[in-house]
């Protein structure tokens, strides 16, 4: 396909000069006939330098006047996403789904909107209510009463709707707590493979439109998400917790039961969230604490070998002075 041509297609500015596409690669594997991105100065810079061999860069405004490699290229806001849909253009497949596989489960109480897909091995079970065109993939499981709005994606092997974890200590014993309530999923929620939502004790559990929700998450019982939440990899959120929207929890994020985050926060990688995170501010650590005080303090604790050895010095000063 024609630069050109994949440009009208895409819906951006004609290129200045022309090649020939016929696939995308990412920069550092782009061959004669490939399309890649730039998004970041530091990769404009060693094309600059180093050079590649892409046929063509998707790159952002203000990147594209740095350009000096000579590269034919297309200015986009959103390099990543554009080359996603030209590879979908060039015809790389996705992940897609139509109709219903004839291994699915599906309870005849269940209620699936027009456009619904179901992958093999999919459970869909009694009185779930599932919106138009979200695809359920295979092996997943969506347990009883539970509620999926439009557009959504579950993935492969997710759990949504278990019971919580809930017992009271009596007699001697761990006694499970019934869990009657059940999970509420706004429209165009995307969640990842083998991600467990537990279904609410005695409420829902909910989660709001447009979150994303990566692979190998926990979200227990009764816990609120806002709309528009990005929530990482192998993130464990307590019960009761409630997120704002556009709150972002990055990768082994983890929050201990009845926290807030507030609206807009983020909390970096492997943070323990013990209390509330205010709106708009980013925090990281173990426990959590606001960013530039948990950079000072690991600062510190590393500058401390050092300081060790002048206090030793000084001490050793001090004794060989004495009388």
């Amino acid at each position: 396909m024609k630069l050109t041509t994949l440009a009208t297609q895409l819906g951006l500015a004609q290129p200045t000069q022309e090649s020939e596409i016929m696939g995308v690669a990412p920069l550092e594997e782009a061959g004669p006939q490939d399309l890649s991105f730039i998004s970041e100065r530091k990769w404009l810079d060693k094309v600059n330098t180093a050079g590649c061999s892409a046929a063509a860069l998707l790159l952002p405004p203000e990147l594209a006047p740095l350009l000096s490699s000579g590269h034919p290229h297309l200015i986009t806001p959103t390099p990543a996403l554009h080359l996603g849909m030209a590879a979908t253009l060039l015809g790389r497949k996705t992940l897609t789904l139509a109709g219903i596989h004839p291994t699915a489960s599906i309870d005849p109480t269940a209620q699936l909107a027009a456009g619904v897909a179901v992958g093999p091995h999919a459970v869909i079970e009694a009185e779930v209510v599932i919106g138009p065109e979200t695809v359920i993939h295979a092996g997943a499981v969506i347990h009883a009463r539970c509620i999926i709005g439009a557009r959504c994606i579950i993935g492969s092997n997710s759990v949504i709707g278990f019971d919580g974890f809930g017992y009271e200590y009596t007699a001697g014993r761990h006694q499970k707590i019934p869990h009657v309530g059940h999970v509420l999923i706004e429209d165009e929620v995307e969640i990842g493979a083998s991600t467990t939502i537990d279904r609410g004790r005695f409420g829902a559990t909910r989660i709001g439109m447009g979150t994303k929700i990566d692979n190998l998450v926990q979200i227990g019982h009764n816990v609120e998400i806002g709309r528009h939440c990005l929530i990482v990899s192998q993130v464990g959120i307590a019960g009761s917790c409630r997120l704002e929207d556009g709150v972002i929890l990055a990768g082994q994020a983890g929050l201990v039961p009845h926290v807030t985050i507030g609206q807009g926060a983020r909390v970096a990688a492997a943070t323990g969230v013990a209390g509330a995170v205010p709106a708009g501010v980013t925090w990281s650590g173990y426990w959590g604490q606001p960013h530039r005080d948990n950079l000072a303090q690991l600062a510190a604790v590393r500058g401390l070998p050092a300081f060790m050895k002048k206090v030793q010095a000084f001490m050793k000063q001090w004794e060989e002075r004495k009388p």
